[in-house]
């Protein structure tokens, strides 16, 4: 029997896992299309089928599982490492007692890993200034410059004396 993470499912009746393509495509001037770059869509599955659970702890987890975006792996018919769940619906007829018909869609994602170290081959040296406490500092004023001409300068004509 199936297990998405440790939810036991009951009855898959479906399974559907197409796989598709981008192509990125350009007009030419002719009227002509060329395509230059191809890539592979994420693989994604449906899965049709039936859950038997009175108390609907199943659900519970599986809407947690959806909501996190835990990463799980599926291993039905077909093995998948790291699905997300990205869609899940459940209906409730007469025909199931204590339980539902449900579906769901996972999507296989890609996992980034981050670097715990970084090596450089050549030193790398120091690109800033050390930080200082000075604080606010005052500008400094420069002296004003001296007059050139030696001449002297009177705002009132000078007095003379009368003999």
């Amino acid at each position: 029997m199936p297990y998405i993470k440790d939810v036991l499912i009951d009855v898959i009746t479906k399974v559907s896992m197409p796989e598709s393509s981008t192509t990125t495509d350009h007009a030419l001037e002719d009227g002509e299309q060329t395509t230059d770059h191809v890539k592979s869509n994420p693989t994604t599955i449906s899965l049709t089928g039936v859950i038997l659970d009175a108390t609907e702890a199943k659900v519970l987890k599986l809407r947690e599982y959806r909501e996190k975006g835990v990463i799980i792996d599926f291993n039905y018919m077909t093995a998948l490492k790291h699905v997300i769940i990205t869609d899940f619906n459940r209906d409730y007829e007469a025909k199931i007692k204590d339980g539902y018909a449900f579906t769901m869609a996972l999507k296989q994602i890609k996992v980034g890993k981050v670097a715990k170290y970084v090596s450089v081959s050549i030193p790398v040296k120091k690109q800033t200034k050390p930080v200082t406490q000075k604080g606010r500092q005052q500008t400094k004023k420069t002296p004003a410059a001296k007059s050139k001409s030696s001449k002297t300068k009177y705002s009132n004509p000078p007095k003379t004396s009368k003999k």
